[in-house]
């Protein structure tokens, strides 16, 4: 079943705190099982690796004829679909059930278990790197995720990373003291980053900056504005409102819940 506790969010130091349980091997084994990972599978096999703006990034960025790592991969629908499109990419994460479970079912595919802080390749050995919603469960900050990410990429090659984004929307409710939850008895989850403060921890562990895109506005504004889920539970409003929302970067950039980080390890 998947984990269903409660979620507290705090604002503090200008960051959007989550706190809910550590983000261990042993909870994430836990929170990809459901019938969410069958719609993700399925999306998968069809070679759909995202949002239509994440996917446009990884058409424009990822290299075909070199090999690619997704790093924190989970149930390895991203490895999936990509290499359903034709590219050469492999998965690792640190949750075992999860892998043996990936392993068991797509035997084929190039996942394994291991530490992304501590990969076991040697020294500019990747052509690419993909990071989704896994650096900012480190409290102590995300420096050894990075360094890793810049130790085994080769010289000119991208990253492309996402987190949390803390949006306009959420800065304003923070600004205004709005996130008050009780924290009490909940353990540090995770960060949502501010572009800037994004910007700059990658900026300290040697990458270039190259550009950015947000996505899930359907997700940022259903966490920040309650009667937003009842609206999207109405169809003839949902499909247009969807429409508008993801095709409209002006829109993505105020209100998604996560933001992807292009950067570049310098030639």
């Amino acid at each position: 079943m998947r984990n269903t506790k409660k979620t507290a969010r705090i604002f503090e130091q200008g960051r959007l705190v989550y706190y809910r349980q550590s983000a261990s091997a042993d909870y994430w084994d836990q929170h990809w099982q459901g019938s969410e990972a069958e719609l993700l599978y399925k999306w998968a096999e069809q070679g759909i690796a995202g949002p239509q703006s994440v996917q446009s990034v990884y058409s424009k960025y990822l290299p075909k004829d070199e090999q690619i790592i997704e790093a924190g991969c989970g149930i390895g629908q991203v490895v999936i679909a990509l290499r359903q499109q034709g590219y050469n990419i492999e998965g690792v994460d640190f949750a075992e059930q999860t892998i043996a479970e990936v392993s068991q079912r797509f035997p084929e595919l190039p996942v394994r278990t291991g530490d992304v802080t501590q990969l076991d390749v040697p020294d500019n050995h990747y052509g690419a790197y993909i990071s989704i919603g896994v650096i900012e469960h480190r409290q102590a900050g995300p420096e050894p995720f990075l360094k890793e990410a810049y130790r085994v990429l080769h010289p000119g090659a991208y990253a492309l990373i996402s987190v949390p984004y803390l949006n306009l929307l959420r800065r304003w409710k923070g600004k205004l003291g709005l996130y008050r939850d009780d924290i009490d008895n909940l353990a540090f989850y995770q960060y949502a980053y501010s572009l800037a403060e994004l910007r700059n921890h990658l900026m300290s562990c040697g990458f270039e900056w190259v550009d950015f895109e947000c996505y899930d506005p359907r997700k940022g504004l259903k966490d920040e504005i309650s009667f937003m889920g009842k609206i999207f539970e109405m169809p003839w409003i949902s499909k247009r409102l969807h429409y508008r929302l993801t095709n409209n970067k002006n829109l993505r950039h105020k209100f998604s819940h996560m933001i992807m980080a292009i950067c570049r390890k310098p030639e």
